[in-house]
């Protein structure tokens, strides 16, 4: 006995073993996957960050260089420049002085605008700072003649623009604190064919560099590098422009990264990780004459984020204690585990059963129906037998393969809601506020999925009926005004897109109406305005749109119909009433093509009308933007809702 217990207790002790070196070999696998995908996922956030961070800082610096380069020329030939250099007076020297201090007000990009005249004295200088933008006094400018881009800027022709090398910005004779590196753009200006001076633009590089700060982070470095490995603007000021600054510290980077330098003059982009950085690059590629901006850009972060260390960290924490936990309850796992099983599915059935409100659905993962309630055989019209083992599409639920497919994307993630339209055996359609369900078992995969629902057929008949009432007109049951005007709108803006569309609008008014009223009474004016529109619906096309639009005035909608064929359309309505015994009056009508612009539309066939009516009634009229009797008509009409408009405006409408 003592043996058996004992070889029982070895079997036991082997199962356990087992057990546990299966999970921990597992485990290993999972906490060895888990540090690669960290690995993988950090470089991939690496390369994203840097990828965006290069294309919209190559973006962003190609938009400013076009913007300085539309507003130097826009500068130099406005007509501020124009009157000062024709008239050196206080009065043009204030209003040039305000051109400048508005540009670099609106764009922080520029740290200095100045004007030299032909000796090269400045005239005009305004200085932007970090907190303010300061005109400068006559009495504190200077003499700029023996400077080098003064003598390069001499050498430019009419209408050229030249840059000089980005130099460390000195306002007032002092270097700008902290280090401020900029471009000098400058260009000739000249009036009546005779130089008279220049304008020069500093370009703060720095300033651009930062107007990356909306994707920028505490940990990228931004760098913006010359053919020479001289950085020209950082997000760390004290390396800028240092190979300038006499006993600075040289940052250069082929001295301080030199297998980055080295990658760098091989390929014009590229990335390079190191133990505790990863830079990447791209050649900036601007034209000629911006070349001196800047000739790459580097970017840099360190190759391992804290983030990540503390992710690897947790994960052998959790590793740790999972295979501690492993050890004791082993055991346990398999003793509960069907139980477990059983209990998981009866509770996700019974849960699924409380969520739903009426009806119940139950297929297998397959979606083959195992299970229904006395609901749904109500709504569906099918005996349990007919569904049982048959296919979900059996029940003619409405559902395109875009929204099959949506519901599919929620259904891994384990539940979906919406609205179901379907068709009952007898052909009637019902409508469902669903709800789908997944039920899996403990290794997550699907074994059931459970469909409740509540059937709301009449509320969706009555908001139908509701939405009619709001379109139609209650006598004729035509469509109403509201929705003519969106029909309408629709159809203009169509046209709009496709200028090749043809499409008309027509009205049609019935002649001496008030007679009829006041010689017959309101019944049979009401009951001669609901002849006509059962009138318009036998002899108009099922593509038209037909809608009563006032008192006694109709309006119809022609789309792919010319201005020629929508006349033959109405004339014939005309005719057909004219020769009527039951329709003892006549129609007169206007018709003009629908444009981009739906109330013109309107206003030219309304004016049309007006013109068939004129002309004697019981005519058909189409708009002629040629005609002056229109031409005058239009511009009566466009006064009045354009009072302060001149004539010749009016009428072009």
């Amino acid at each position: 006995m003592h043996n058996t217990l004992r070889n029982k207790n070895i079997r036991v002790f082997k199962l356990i073993f087992s057990i546990v070196l299966i999970f921990g070999i597992s485990l290993g696998l999972y906490v060895f996957n888990q540090y690669l995908r960290i690995e993988a996922d950090q470089s991939t956030r690496t390369n994203e960050s840097h990828n965006q961070r290069l294309a919209f800082a190559s973006e962003q610096l190609s938009s400013e260089v076009e913007d300085v380069d539309d507003i130097i020329k826009k500068i130099s030939t406005s007509p501020q420049v124009q009157l000062f250099t024709e008239t050196t007076n206080s009065r043009n020297r204030t209003a040039l002085e305000n051109m400048f201090y508005f540009i670099m007000k609106n764009e922080n990009v520029y740290s200095q605008i100045r004007y030299l005249n032909e000796a090269g004295i400045e005239q005009i200088r305004v200085n932007s700072t970090q907190n303010s933008i300061e005109r400068i006094p006559s009495t504190q400018l200077e003499n700029k003649s023996k400077r080098p881009y003064f003598l390069y800027a001499q050498q430019l022709k009419k209408g050229e623009i030249g840059t000089w090398p980005v130099d460390i910005d000195v306002k007032n004779g002092q270097i700008s604190k902290p280090i401020q590196s900029s471009l000098r753009i400058m260009t000739p200006v000249y009036h009546q064919s005779v130089r008279q001076g220049y304008i020069v633009v500093n370009l703060s590089v720095t300033n651009i560099l930062n107007t990356f700060d909306e994707m920028q982070s505490e940990n990228f470095i931004t760098r913006i590098i010359d053919e020479n490995g001289n950085i020209l603007a950082s997000d760390n000021p004290s390396e800028v422009l240092s190979h300038l600054i006499a006993g600075a510290e040289q940052y250069n980077l082929k001295n301080t990264v030199p297998i980055l330098w080295q990658q760098i003059l091989s390929s014009d982009e590229g990335r390079l990780t190191t133990d505790d950085k990863t830079y990447s690059y791209t050649e900036l590629g601007l034209n000629e004459v911006y070349a001196h901006l800047g000739k790459y850009i580097v970017i840099t972060t360190p190759t391992s984020s804290a983030y990540v260390v503390e992710q690897k960290k947790n994960l052998f924490i959790i590793a740790s204690l999972l295979l501690l936990l492993l050890l004791g309850v082993s055991g346990y796992i398999f003793k509960l585990y069907n139980n477990h099983e059983n209990n998981l599915m009866s509770e996700q059935l019974m849960e699924a059963a409380f969520n739903g409100v009426a009806g119940v659905i139950i297929t297998d993962k397959h979606y083959k129906l195992i299970k229904t309630n006395q609901q749904f055989v109500r709504v569906s019209g099918f005996t349990h037998n007919e569904l049982i083992g048959e296919p979900l599409s059996k029940l003619n639920f409405h559902l395109s393969q875009a929204e099959i497919t949506d519901i599919e994307h929620y259904l891994q993630q384990g539940c979906w809601q919406g609205e179901i339209m379907g068709q009952n055996k007898l052909g009637d359609d019902y409508a469902l506020m669903a709800r789908i369900q997944v039920l899996r078992n403990g290794l997550g995969a699907v074994e059931k999925y459970v469909i409740t629902f509540t059937d709301i057929t009449q509320r969706k008949h009555l908001e139908e009926k509701l939405r009619k009432q709001s379109e139609s007109d209650p006598l004729t049951g035509l469509w109403n005004r509201r929705k003519f005007d969106n029909e309408l709108n629709s159809l203009s803006l169509f046209t709009k897109r496709y200028p090749n569309a043809q499409a008309c609008l027509g009205i049609i008014d019935i002649d001496h109406f008030k007679n009829i009223n006041d010689t017959y009474g309101h019944d049979i004016g009401d009951l001669a305005l609901t002849n006509l529109a059962e009138l318009l619906i036998v002899q108009c096309r099922e593509t038209d749109l037909f809608a009563r639009v006032g008192g006694e005035e109709f309006a119809l909608l022609m789309p792919n119909t010319s201005i020629e064929h929508a006349h033959e359309v109405l004339n014939r309505l005309k005719d057909v009433i004219q020769s009527s015994n039951i329709l003892p009056f006549t129609i007169s009508g206007g018709i003009a093509k629908i444009t981009g612009d739906a109330a013109l539309a309107y206003k030219h066939a309304d004016i049309a009308l007006y013109s068939a009516k004129k002309a004697g009634r019981n005519l058909i009229k189409q708009f002629d933007a040629s005609s002056s009797e229109h031409k005058a008509k239009l511009a009566i009409v466009s006064h009045q809702r354009y009072p302060n408009a001149n004539d010749d405006m009016v009428i072009s409408q």
